[in-house]
């Protein structure tokens, strides 16, 4: 009879690809003026501690950390944060990853729970006792403060802002770049699969990709892709997350001169785009923008256009952290980012922007495309135009 010797050789060292100290030291920075924030959080409700549990918040307090490759949503890693410490709570499968990869520097201690006994007993023992605020309502805690964090995680700081411009930018060039080699007859999955590898290949996991072939865009406002060919024309947008943060983006392209419907459609999509863009201010009311785009769709004889599909939202570490609606008195806020996509016809015109006491400012720019210039408020505004191959 045959014994099986175990192999008892040691696990090899972690092959890490580490943060430059100045991207550390802006990350810890980060980190610690959200744990400032939970502190008078605290003291305020008359918690001791606060327990996180959605992904959004445990992407917004590490600054970007994120739980990858667990399926099961109830074994998520949490946050536990104290006025003056903080801990990642996590499964021992999954923390040597978090800190070797996610979270290493920033001053998280680590409380963890074997894998096969699950999740609850470890928050259980973490809340008896104590009196703990949570992002959820939980039997084990005082208080939800959900929509306080809701709204605190909405307003991007200046290292989230940064964050932002950098993933518009690989958004739009995986966008762009896929428009300039697509040929005819490639079929909306090809051209998905491309835009997925290029943002894979930057480190951004593509969260919605949309490609509608040869006016598909006039019927689906909000779509996927199909094995359907491209023969003349294509509309393509994108959701995006990297850092833990999200930005979307479109663009259109047109093998040949677009018919004159599809050019026509497009320059009032651009016009109602530009002008959501230009009063994009601190303080503005979400609702009067959206009257100002209704405004534009009557002067282009298309005013149902803007019943068809929502016009905006605000992003952030949720691809949709508000829906921006008619009706609704919200403020524009500085730091929001907001995704206008205005649509008429089979055009569409998609960006995310910034609110910045400065003026809105663009997250995903146009990098080798061809612009509209438009003149709005005595501004000139840039929108994409259509690129024709």
């Amino acid at each position: 009879m045959s014994t099986v010797v175990p192999n008892h050789e040691v696990a090899p060292e972690p092959r890490v690809v580490s943060s430059s100290p100045d991207e550390l030291a802006d990350r810890r920075a980060d980190v610690d003026q959200k744990q400032d924030w939970v502190a008078g959080v605290l003291q305020e409700s008359g918690c001791e501690g606060l327990l996180l549990l959605e992904p959004e918040n445990f992407s917004w307090v590490t600054a970007g950390a994120s739980p990858r490759g667990i399926l099961d949503i109830r074994e998520m890693p949490a946050v536990y944060l104290s006025a003056e410490h903080r801990w990642i709570v996590s499964s021992n499968a999954d923390s040597q990853r978090l800190f070797d990869e996610e979270v290493d520097g920033l001053g998280f201690q680590l409380k963890e729970w074997p894998w096969h006994l699950g999740r609850e007993q470890l928050l259980a023992e973490l809340c008896h006792g104590r009196v703990v605020a949570s992002d959820r309502p939980l039997s084990i805690c005082k208080t939800s403060i959900g929509e306080k964090l809701r709204q605190k995680r909405r307003q991007l700081s200046p290292y989230e802002q940064e964050c932002m411009k950098a993933l518009g930018e690989l958004l739009s060039h995986a966008l762009e770049a896929t428009c300039r080699t697509m040929t005819a007859g490639e079929t909306e999955r090809e051209v998905a699969g491309q835009i997925s590898h290029r943002l894979l290949h930057r480190g951004a996991f593509p969260i919605s990709i949309t490609a509608l072939a040869d006016g598909r865009s006039r019927l689906y406002r909000q779509a996927g892709f199909t094995p359907l060919t491209i023969d003349q024309q294509c509309v393509v947008v994108a959701t995006a997350r990297k850092y833990g943060l999200c930005a979307t983006a479109g663009r259109t392209m047109c093998f040949g001169q677009p018919d004159p419907a599809l050019q026509k459609e497009h320059d009032l999509a651009t016009r109602v785009s530009a002008t959501y863009l230009a009063s994009s201010w601190p303080d503005a009311i979400a609702a009067e923008v959206l009257n100002l785009g209704r405004r534009i769709y009557q002067m282009g004889e298309m005013e149902q256009e803007w019943r068809l599909a929502p016009q905006g939202y605000v992003t952030g570490r949720s691809p949709l952290e508000l829906p921006l609606r008619p009706g609704r008195q919200d403020l524009l806020q500085p730091g929001w980012s907001l995704v206008w996509s205005s649509s008429a016809g089979a055009a569409q015109c998609t960006d995310t922007f910034l609110v910045t006491d400065a003026g809105p400012l663009l997250v995903t720019p146009m990098e080798a495309w061809p612009l509209k210039r438009i003149r709005v408020q005595g501004h000139e505004i840039l929108r994409p135009d259509i690129l024709v191959r």
